[in-house]
């Protein structure tokens, strides 16, 4: 029973990781701002614990899940809420309740209502709020540039993955341990320091005589970060994963089932492979 749960949340995670096609802009995405807080996320009824009064209107009109960004630069800060609807129609319904008469700022990529303090923007199946809670008129251009860098669409992760052996309806993406965990456990907890906001994909493959075989790819902002993550993931490998071989770069690893596994360092991103019968070379 607690594994047919288990799986089935695992399912849920990684289908809900399929369709997001927003992404929390990165440090950044204007001169001098970066985040100031982790992630924050709230799903269903824990819209309540966000919006006290007034969440009763976004689950009628069907909200899904709602993620909030707080960046700063200085003593000025804006806020970034993106909520997911359960289609456009959905979001277009919220949108037209909020945005009042609408004041279209012609900067931004999207549907908007918007003045100084608070940009209201309506894309597909989203409904995103950029506030600004000095009101500083100098902070608009900042917000444009975070608003239109939420509204990208986010960049097929999926095609990160080589298409050749590739197994059909094999590719998933995670976005943390969680999502991991149902691919292959590395080690605990965020294993790729993804925080949140970088995705990974993986899938199967065929090999050629030796049966099949996992791929991970997690790509980051810079080099820096994966770097860093590749540091992490070696330092911290779960004891069941033994490394036997290591470069500067890329090192090679046996699992409890004398299988083989290899991770390597490519400027911004880490690739993983494993299940792989024959111990592949460094």
């Amino acid at each position: 029973m607690r594994r047919t749960l288990l799986a089935a949340t695992l399912v849920a995670v990684i289908s809900a990781l399929l369709a997001a096609s927003v992404v929390m802009p990165p440090d950044g995405f204007a001169p001098g701002w970066v985040k100031a807080e982790a992630l924050r996320t709230f799903g269903g009824s824990r819209l309540f614990d966000h919006i006290d009064g007034g969440a009763e209107l976004y689950l009628e009109f069907g909200f899904k899940t709602l993620g909030v960004q707080r960046y700063a630069k200085g003593e000025d800060e804006l806020v970034l809420e993106v909520y997911e609807m359960a289609g456009p129609e959905s979001a277009l319904g919220l949108y037209l309740m909020k945005c009042g008469i609408e004041t279209p700022l012609a900067a931004i990529a999207a549907r908007n209502s918007s003045e100084a303090a608070q940009f209201t923007i309506l894309k597909g199946r989203y409904f995103l709020h950029v506030n600004n809670p000095s009101g500083r008129e100098g902070l608009v251009p900042a917000m444009a540039a975070l608003a239109n860098r939420a509204l990208e669409t986010a960049p097929d992760l999926l095609a990160m993955l080589p298409a050749e052996g590739l197994v059909p309806g094999s590719a998933a993406l995670f976005r943390g341990p969680v999502g991991l965990q149902a691919v292959f456990t590395l080690g605990e907890g965020d294993i790729l320091d993804q925080r949140g906001d970088v995705f990974g994909a993986s899938g199967t493959y065929e090999e050629f005589r030796d049966g099949r075989s996992s791929l991970i790819l997690v790509e980051y902002p810079d080099a820096a970060r994966a770097a860093a993550a590749y540091a992490g993931l070696a330092a911290r490998l779960d004891p069941y994963l033994t490394v036997i071989q290591k470069g500067a770069s890329a090192f090679v690893f046996e699992d409890f089932k004398k299988e083989y596994g290899r991770a390597e360092l490519k400027a911004d991103r880490v690739e993983i492979r494993v299940g792989l019968v024959s111990r592949p070379a460094l």
